[in-house]
């Protein structure tokens, strides 16, 4: 009878295609639960990341409400705006060569050295500096080049060298203020923490004095006729 072995033992066909079936149908059926399974820990997994990136975001962002309704507006002039960079970002500032090393070209005493990291010594609980504690730099090296230093500098007439750095955490950055209300950042920014990245290139300045001593000529196109 159909199902059922035959006398020496063996399985008639039908059987053991029923059995041939069974078996491949348990083995996708455990295909299925290991694909189903992997598929709900990527998903548990992908909840957990995103729940902490939430937490994350929000504790950073009290943090800096916190530090931003504490900044000192009352310190600063109107053209300049109280911020906090949260990531380290790149700016540019010039300083002067005095014997072996970098020193601001206002006070000619504070140092810079490759690889480290300089703060303020002072201010506020809050975390905000005077803005005359504060590091000044720009955004772009252009912008540093041409930035004008106070009159009365005492490394103003040293040569000088523009570096990268690292600016993060309370700052000050100027605006440009407009008729009607509106400004525009012009790339100057007060930093209260910087870190010294990178030795760009020279930063001297085209003196009055340059012009004096070598003035500028440039080469007639042909000789002048000799004399008859």
């Amino acid at each position: 009878m159909p199902g059922q072995t035959m006398g020496n033992g063996r399985w008639t066909r039908e059987r053991r295609e029923t059995e041939y079936y069974r078996l491949s149908r348990l083995r996708a059926e455990r295909k299925l639960a290991a694909i189903e399974r992997r598929r709900s820990v990527r998903e548990a997994k992908k909840s957990i990341r995103v729940m902490k990136d939430e937490v994350a975001k929000q504790i950073a962002q009290i943090v800096e409400d916190r530090a931003f309704a504490t900044r000192p507006t009352y310190q600063i002039p109107p053209n300049w705006k109280a911020t906090h960079i949260e990531r380290p970002q790149a700016f540019y500032k010039v300083v002067a060569c005095k014997d072996d090393k970098f020193v601001s070209v206002y006070d000619g005493e504070t140092e810079f050295a490759l690889g480290k990291t300089y703060k303020t010594q002072r201010g506020t609980p809050s975390g905000w500096p005077p803005k005359a504690e504060c590091f000044f730099a720009w955004n772009s090296p252009l912008g540093a080049l041409n930035a004008a230093f106070p009159v009365g500098s005492k490394a103003g007439v040293l040569p000088r060298v523009l570096l990268k750095v690292e600016g993060r955490g309370n700052c000050y950055e100027e605006h440009e203020v407009f008729p009607g209300g509106s400004s525009r950042w012009t790339g100057s920014v007060a930093l209260s923490s910087v870190k010294v990245c990178r030795i760009m290139t020279d930063a001297f300045r085209e003196a009055s004095a340059d012009k004096v001593l070598l003035p500028d000529f440039t080469l007639p196109r042909r000789p002048p006729p000799l004399p008859p």
